[in-house]
């Protein structure tokens, strides 16, 4: 009798191992989809330059503290030969505040970009802040028929209206009002785009240079 009962109770065993090994790797399961959706960290050398558009139409005078302001990489950024991040990956900032100060000093709008949100879906953790700023490029035009270029009389953007940024741009490009800036937000840094008057507006798809920084 005393055998049956440790025979049985082998036997229970058995059956249940294979629940617990199932319900153990669903909870590892589970725990990654968490882990995933928490994002990870992006690591990327300091002052390694993301270039991007920005995805909508930005107009300070209709934000408010905490609104967001995206834009889209337009360049694969690699580490070697290998992309660590993609193009078409959206970087967020929010808007942190705004500095209304007397009338003769500079206006500003203080903007904390921390977070890109991957083409998977998923996102991650990268602090950037502003290196340069331009509106959308203008279209590479054929110097006679003034259409776009058809392979003939190449005319650089630049030379009828707006240069596309590169890597190595820094500053402000023919937004002649706006300044850029760094303010320091408790324990790290934010962009602020600082204007003469008391409204900044950047058409959608204008350039975007940020630099990889410490937050």
């Amino acid at each position: 009798m005393k055998s049956f009962r440790i025979s049985l109770l082998g036997g229970v065993v058995c059956l249940l191992l294979p629940v617990w090994a199932a319900a153990q790797q669903g909870g590892r399961a589970a725990g990654a989809t968490v882990a995933a959706r928490a994002g990870n960290t992006i690591n990327l050398p300091a002052d390694t330059a993301v270039i991007s558009r920005l995805v909508a139409k930005f107009d300070s005078g209709r934000m408010q503290v905490g609104d967001r302001v995206e834009a889209r990489v337009s360049h694969d950024v690699k580490v070697g030969h290998q992309v660590v991040l993609p193009k078409g990956a959206i970087v967020v900032g929010q808007v942190a505040h705004f500095v209304a100060p007397p009338p003769g000093n500079l206006y500003g709008v203080v903007i904390r970009f921390d977070t890109v949100e991957l083409k998977n879906g998923g996102t991650a953790a990268l602090h950037l802040e502003i290196q340069a700023i331009a509106p959308p490029p203008v279209v590479s035009v054929n110097g006679i028929t003034d259409q776009p270029y058809d392979g003939g009389n190449h005319v650089r953007a630049d030379a009828h209206g707006v240069e596309t940024l590169t890597a190595d741009s820094r500053g402000v490009f023919s937004l002649p009002d706006v300044v850029l800036g760094i303010e320091v937000i408790g324990k790290g840094n934010a962009s602020i785009i600082n204007c003469t008057s008391q409204k900044i507006r950047l058409d959608r798809d204008s350039q975007i240079v940020f630099r990889v920084a410490n937050p």
